[in-house]
C-alpha cells in the first residue's frame, strides 16, 4: 500500500471515529443519572417511601417505581432523567393521613442523601452543582430566618411555659376539646367549649397574652422578610431551583381566589422570571410548564378560553374547541375522588335540566386513574350529561386549566368563547347562564 493510500485510509478511519464519538456523545446527552441514599430516623409511619417527579398526584398517577421500601431504617433508589427535574420524596403513610413533610431535590448526575423524621422536615444533601447552590442559600436562610423562628416556636410550645403566652380560657377551652368524652358531657357545656375554641380559631390574635403577643409579632417580623429575600437572592444568583419556585409562586396564584391569598406577593415572581430568568437552562422543559401555567392564570372572566386536547366518547383526541363551539356551556372539571367537585356537579343538575333544551350544555372532564371510577360516581350521582375522561393526566388538562392538583374547576363560556365566570356556585351560575341564553 503506497503513502496516499495509507493517508486515505487512515484519515477514513479517523472519520468514522470521530462520528462515533460524536454519536456516542449526542446520545448521552441529555441523560441524567442520580443515585438516592436514604435513612428513616423513625418508624411510626412504616418502612414505605414514595420518591417521584415533583406534581405527581398518586390518585391520578401512580405507579410501582414510585414505591420504595426501606430495610431496617435504609433505602437507596436510581433515577435516570432527561434533563435535571425537580423529585419529591415522603412517606407513604403521612401523605394518607394529611400530615406529611416533603423532601425535595434535583435529580442531577449526582448523588443525594436522604434522611426522613417522624414530625419535621426531611433533611437532603445533594453532591450536585444544583444541589450546592441551593445548600449556600438554605443556610443562609436558616441563620437568618429559620433558626430565630425556632427558638421562638420553641418558646411558644413549652408545655411548662404555656400560661405566660395564652389566655387562661383559650388553654382549658383546648385541654377539654382534648380529653373530653362528648357522649357522657351536657350538651351546652360541649358548645360553650367549642364556641370558645372557634372564637379563637376565627381570631388567632386574641389567644395571645401581651407577652405572647409580642414572641408572634417578632416571629412574623422575621417570616415577613422570607420572600423579599428570596426574590432578591435569585436575582443574584438565578439556579434551576428559582424556576421550580416560579412554577410554585403561578400555581398558587391560581389559587389565590379560593384561598384569600394577596397575588402582589406572588406576582413579583413572574417579573423576576421575564426579566431575569426566561433564558436561564432555555432547552429544559420547565420553561414550557412555566408558559402553560401562566396561561392558565389569565384564565378569568372577560378572557378568552383555551384550546386542549381531551378524548371524546368514542375515545378519539379531539380539540375542546370543537366540543362547545357556538354554545353556552359549563366545562366541569371534576373527580371522583373530589368530595366538593362532585357536590358542584350535582348542584348544576337542575340547572343543566332548566336550560339545556334552551342551548346551554356541560362538557365534564373527569380526572382519574381509571375508568371504571368515573362510571360509579357518575352513576352515583345521577348526572344526565355525558363525562370525558382524563385518564392518569395524559393531556395535562388540570395543569392547562390552572387547576394543580386540586380536584377540578369549573368554567362557564359564552358562544363566542369568553369566559363568563370560574365559580362552582349554581346559584351564581344561574343567572349568568340565562343572561348569555338571552333569557329575561
Amino acid at each position: 500500500m503506497n503513502k496516499n493510500a495509507r493517508l486515505c485510509r487512515f484519515a477514513l478511519q479517523r472519520t468514522i471515529i470521530t462520528s462515533l464519538l460524536v454519536l456516542v456523545a449526542m446520545a448521552g446527552q441529555g441523560q441524567v443519572k442520580c443515585h438516592v441514599e436514604g435513612t428513616l430516623e423513625t418508624d411510626a409511619w412504616g418502612d414505605e417511601i414514595i420518591i417521584c417527579e415533583a406534581g405527581t398526584d398518586l390518585r391520578v398517577v401512580d405507579e410501582p417505581r414510585f414505591h420504595v421500601i426501606a430495610k431496617d431504617g435504609k433505602f437507596t433508589y436510581d433515577i435516570e432523567t432527561d434533563f435535571p427535574r425537580l423529585y419529591v420524596v415522603f412517606f407513604l403513610k403521612q401523605q394518607e393521613t394529611g400530615s406529611w413533610f416533603q423532601g425535595k431535590f434535583l435529580t442531577e448526575n449526582c448523588n443525594v442523601n436522604v434522611t426522613m423524621y417522624k414530625d419535621k422536615h426531611v433533611r437532603i444533601i445533594s453532591n450536585g452543582e444544583e444541589g450546592r447552590k441551593f445548600a449556600v442559600k438554605d443556610s443562609i436562610e436558616d441563620a437568618h430566618f429559620w433558626n430565630p423562628v425556632q427558638e421562638i416556636d420553641d418558646q411558644l410550645e413549652n408545655p411548662d411555659r404555656r400560661a405566660e403566652f395564652f389566655k387562661a380560657d383559650f388553654i382549658s377551652a383546648i385541654n377539654e376539646a382534648k380529653t373530653w368524652n362528648v357522649d357522657s358531657l351536657p350538651q351546652a357545656y360541649v358548645d360553650s367549649v367549642r364556641q370558645i375554641v372557634n372564637h379563637y380559631m376565627q381570631n388567632r390574635n386574641e389567644m395571645y397574652t401581651t407577652k405572647g403577643w409580642q414572641l408572634k409579632q417578632q416571629r412574623d417580623s422575621i417570616t415577613d422578610g422570607l420572600r423579599p429575600f428570596r426574590l432578591a437572592y435569585a436575582k443574584e444568583h438565578p439556579m434551576l431551583w428559582t424556576l421550580y419556585d416560579v412554577l410554585d409562586a403561578i400555581q398558587i396564584l391560581n389559587d389565590a381566589n379560593v384561598y384569600g391569598i394577596n397575588p402582589s406577593e406572588w406576582e413579583p415572581y413572574l417579573t423576576l422570571y421575564h426579566d431575569k430568568l426566561i433564558n436561564l437552562y432555555p432547552n429544559h422543559p420547565i420553561h414550557q410548564q412555566i408558559g402553560t401555567a401562566e396561561t392558565a392564570y389569565h384564565l378569568q372572566p372577560g378572557k378568552s378560553y383555551i384550546d386542549y386536547t381531551v378524548r371524546n366518547i368514542d375515545d378519539q383526541l379531539v380539540p375542546i374547541s370543537s366540543l362547545i363551539r357556538g354554545k353556552v356551556v359549563l366545562i366541569d372539571l371534576w373527580a371522583s375522588w373530589c368530595g366538593p367537585c362532585r357536590r358542584h356537579s350535582k348542584a348544576m343538575i337542575p340547572v343543566y335540566e332548566r336550560y339545556k333544551d334552551k342551548g346551554f350544555t356541560v362538557v365534564a372532564i373527569a380526572r382519574e386513574r381509571n375508568r371504571e371510577d368515573m362510571e360509579n360516581a357518575a352513576r352515583k350521582d345521577g348526572y344526565p350529561w355525558i363525562s370525558l375522561l382524563e385518564l392518569q393526566d395524559e393531556n395535562h388538562v388540570w395543569e392547562k386549566n390552572g387547576a394543580g392538583n386540586a380536584g377540578g374547576a369549573m368554567f362557564l363560556i359564552d358562544r363566542n368563547g369568553i369566559i363568563l365566570s370560574t365559580s362552582t356556585d349554581s346559584e351564581e351560575l344561574e343567572p349568568l347562564i340565562k343572561k348569555a341564553l338571552n333569557i329575561e
